[in-house]
């Protein structure tokens, strides 16, 4: 046999080694590392589902916290506590809950750590159910409980319709717009110059006078008229329009 023919040999029998050895190396890597299934996840991370249980207790703590006629829709954690971190106090210090944010006590193995919450709240309060003109008499069916963000521009909206009525809207309401107490208004029940009824009750015995109004008023106010012959003022409370009431002691 000749050298060249010897010198191939060699050669191919050193490439099928090599060959031999990367395919056999490869196959025991496979092997080693785990299948993958077609549609199969990551096990749950064990620090979210603590976390998740621990916003849970946050959020059911701070909702007998909160003033009434709020809720609690979600808590968010500001920091991020260990896998095995429990609540200790909600808003220490703090009897009552009236911000978004607030703090809580953790514990945290042997140790205690502070962490910021916020938390998402709403509140009811009347909204108009439609359009109301300036002027506009209204009551409690002109208005409806909606839910609103409890931090938001509806601060200091009303959820009951005030008593002593009647009542109109001192400014154009919209469909859907939060009421306050400053946008109702009583209506005047007398303006200057105009002549009121005036019933005088003195123990058993009641009479009627006509004195002038020197200012305007609404039903509930106490005001000031004048006997127009001797220019006398009186101090009234109107009952109704171009009525009013003096009860002497």
């Amino acid at each position: 046999m000749g050298s060249s023919r010897v010198d191939y040999l060699l050669a191919a029998a050193a490439l099928a080694w090599v060959t031999a050895q990367t395919i056999g190396g490869a196959a025991n890597a496979a092997s080693a590392a785990p299948l993958a299934v077609p549609g199969a996840s990551a096990g749950a991370d064990p620090q979210a589902t603590d976390v998740t249980d621990l916003t849970a207790q946050i959020q059911a703590q701070v909702s007998a916290r909160i003033p009434d006629g709020m809720r609690v829709d979600h808590v968010t954690l500001g920091c991020k506590p260990s896998a095995h971190a429990s609540l200790k106090t909600v808003a220490p210090g703090f009897p009552r809950v009236t911000s978004r944010a607030f703090m809580v006590e953790l514990e945290q193995g042997d140790h205690a750590a502070f962490c910021s919450v916020t938390m998402d709240a709403s509140r009811q309060v009347l909204t108009a159910m439609q359009d109301i003109q300036a002027g506009a008499t209204v009551s409690e069916a002109d208005f409806r409980p909606q839910w609103v963000d409890a931090f938001g521009t509806a601060t200091g909206a009303v959820l009951t319709f005030p008593a002593g009525g009647p009542y109109v809207s001192s400014t154009a309401l919209r469909a859907g717009q939060a009421l306050y107490q400053s946008l109702l208004t009583r209506p005047l029940a007398v303006r200057p110059g105009e002549l009121v009824t005036v019933l005088v009750k003195n123990g058993p015995v009641t009479l009627h006078a006509q004195l002038l109004a020197r200012s305007q008023a609404s039903i509930g106010d106490t005001i000031t008229v004048i006997n127009p012959s001797t220019e006398t003022p009186v101090m009234v409370t109107l009952t109704g329009p171009q009525t009013a009431e003096l009860v002497l002691p």
